[in-house]
């Protein structure tokens, strides 16, 4: 009794801390929890202990952002049911976190809903790994099974408000096969205690949402399953052993489900408006066992099968095991670079080193495959002769240092051309320039001869002041222009005005909108209100005739004076 009280005492503070708006509180919460508190005291606990235990750890997973802690979350959380020492600690647990989800689910906003869609899924993915660490037992299997059936499927039963939180049954609902298949295969007995809940909800159940998701997501998905493997069977196609087609298949045509719907149909306790749903199964089924019988084909009865779980290695899910994977790379490598630290130094320095060196040689290699400027002697790439190798000097003008070695060579250079050329002052510096050969395409000319010319005639004088180099030597300048005041005063609109005489004055020309911003509105026109018409008042007949008597009214009236 003692332990009893203490452990209560105990799992209220933990309660409170689990709620906390700190971060740290909660996780070490969550972490004394799960590692010391449950595995020591999991058997002092009472159900209403368990529930103000779950209360905290609900609204810790609340608080949970960042889908990578979510998830972590839910796998600790889940693993205190596939690890429970015992089949009613985790019947206790699973029945305490059940009780809370349905009674918390009509609060949860559509925000936090996919989060706890991930809790329900890992919870009923750990029930089955501890099911399948029992090996199925029919005991621990109906226990866990039970729980299930209780707190989500039909907890018609346990409070009469559970009409608000049917969301919980029919997510479980959804998520049983999926979490079902990486267990699978299990012998037909156990699957018959698995899918107990689920033929109870066909038979008393009043939901027709919850029946309807039933049909769907559980037995037609054996249905189709079923009918694929025997279409392969049948075409001699090879079935992936281990896949969803083979696993569900199996179950779908060795089951027996058209006799299991047979009794459900024929039960006087069914609910009426499910024999519809449960016969249309029923016929479906019978087609899919007759085609078997028919194509004489043998499938093996499925056994239980110790496998390896895809979706969880130790307890943890996929994000978790990648996490720890980059973690145990790092610490192989941490040692390593502690213990070559000096080598690593010394390596990049060797880099920098070879780096420097393979620049250097580069640099050498670009001053080799330079124009070398040698006094007296002919310059390659310069002859009138050698198109090509006035395009090497083109590309390579702007590593060229022109000093006064390189320009008396180059004065020489122009002036033996200009000869040969047969130009005028053919001996003269400053008409000498590259003229292209007479014999074939002409080549590029370069502009740094032609900047060196015009300095050269510069320096010289012999140019008229009028007179422009490129425009002696036969070369067009780029552009021309011309500064004029007159033109650049004269202001000379792109399209003719219209004549004088048609122009309006300055007072006819119209405002601009007063939609426009910083434009005034035009003078405001008043105009006068307009009067009602009224119209004349009808005269009455009387008045009518004593003003403007008729003939016919004057006849009569003599006639009367006569007879009177």
């Amino acid at each position: 009794m003692a332990d009893a009280a203490a452990a209560a005492t105990e799992a209220a503070a933990i309660a409170r801390r689990l709620a906390s708006c700190n971060t740290s509180a909660r996780v070490r919460a969550v972490r004394y929890l799960l590692s010391d508190f449950l595995p020591a005291s999991a058997a002092h606990l009472s159900p209403t202990d368990l529930l103000k235990l779950w209360k905290g750890l609900f609204f810790c997973f609340w608080h949970s952002d960042k889908p990578l802690y979510q998830s972590s979350l839910a796998s600790s959380l889940a693993g205190a049911v596939s690890s429970a020492p015992s089949p009613a600690a985790a019947a206790a647990f699973l029945s305490a976190y059940l009780a809370t989800i349905r009674r918390e689910w009509p609060h949860i906003d559509v925000h936090r809903l996919d989060k706890f869609y991930l809790l329900n899924r890992r919870f009923i993915n750990h029930a089955f790994l501890f099911l399948r660490a029992h090996a199925f037992a029919p005991d621990v299997t109906s226990q866990i099974i039970s729980v299930v059936s209780e707190k989500a499927l039909l907890p018609e039963a346990d409070t009469p408000s559970a009409g608000t939180s049917r969301g919980l049954g029919y997510h479980v609902a959804d998520a049983f096969v999926d979490e079902l298949l990486p267990v699978l295969p299990v012998s037909l007995q156990s699957m018959e205690l698995l899918l107990a809940p689920f033929f109870t909800v066909l038979e008393k159940s009043t939901d027709r949402v919850l029946v309807n998701k039933v049909r769907s997501n559980l037995f037609e998905r054996f249905l189709e399953s079923g009918n694929q493997l025997l279409e392969m069977m049948k075409k001699g196609v090879e079935v992936e052993n281990g896949s969803a087609e083979e696993k569900l298949g199996k179950v779908g045509l060795l089951f027996g489900f058209s006799k299991r719907f047979l009794d459900i149909g024929a039960n006087v306790e069914t609910v009426l408006a499910n024999r519809k749903v449960v016969f249309a199964l029923r016929d479906a089924f019978v087609k899919l066992e007759k085609g078997l019988e028919l194509s004489e084909i043998k499938i093996d009865v499925p056994v239980f099968e110790c496998t390896e779980v895809s979706s969880v290695e130790n307890g943890m899910d996929l994000d978790e095991a990648k996490v720890e994977k980059k973690k145990k790379k790092k610490a192989k490598k941490a040692p390593l670079i502690e213990a070559g630290e000096e080598d690593g130094k010394a390596l990049k320095k060797e880099k920098k080193v070879k780096k420097d060196k393979n620049k250097k040689e580069k640099k050498e290699k670009k001053k080799k495959n330079k124009v070398k400027v040698i006094d007296g002697g002919d310059i390659p790439g310069l002859s009138a002769d050698d198109p090509a190798g006035d395009q090497q000097m083109d590309n390579d003008t702007d590593a060229i240092t022109f000093d006064e070695v390189s320009m008396s060579n180059l004065q020489k250079q122009f002036e033996k051309a200009a000869a040969e050329a047969g130009m005028p002052n053919g001996g003269s510096s400053s008409s000498a320039s590259p003229v292209t050969p007479k014999t074939g395409k002409g080549a590029k000319k370069r502009k740094r001869s032609k900047s060196v010319d015009r300095l050269s005639e510069a320096s010289d004088g012999d140019v008229g002041s009028g007179g422009n180099v490129l425009t002696q030597d036969g070369d067009k300048s780029g552009k021309k222009v011309r500064f004029s005041m007159k033109s650049n005063l004269v202001w000379k609109p792109h399209s003719p005005l219209p004549p004088q005489c048609l122009r309006l004055p300055p007072s006819a020309t119209p405002r601009g909108s007063a939609l426009k911003r910083g434009v005034q509105p035009g003078p405001i026109r008043e105009s006068s209100t307009p009067v009602k018409k009224t119209k004349p008042k009808a005269k009455s007949a009387k008045k009518m005739l004593k003003k403007n008597p008729t003939s016919a009214v004057k006849r009569l009236r003599k006639l009367q004076s006569f007879s009177a």
